[in-house]
């Protein structure tokens, strides 16, 4: 279960977007594998966000060249995030 916090001042898609790069860069997603679908991020979340956010959250990972969609199959990590947090 992915748990956000709804009253926090960081946007939802922002922290699903860390989860996500959390997971990426422990290697429970790793290179070359498919995150979750957007409904099944949408059940992880408990329905806690919509899918405009969980995209809003993918696309900002796609803009950080962590993942790249792929039409028809999902979108998949292409590369680990720097640690130069």
């Amino acid at each position: 279960m992915i748990e956000l916090d709804r009253d926090a001042m960081t946007p939802l898609y922002v922290q699903l977007a860390s989860v996500l790069r959390d997971c990426i860069r422990s290697g429970e997603i790793p290179v070359g594998r498919r995150l979750p679908s957007q409904s099944e991020l949408e059940a992880e979340t408990g329905g806690v966000v919509s899918r405009r956010t969980i995209k809003s959250a993918l696309d900002l990972l796609a803009a950080e060249g962590l993942v790249q969609g792929v039409q028809g199959k999902g979108v998949f990590v292409i590369a680990l995030p720097s640690t130069k947090d």
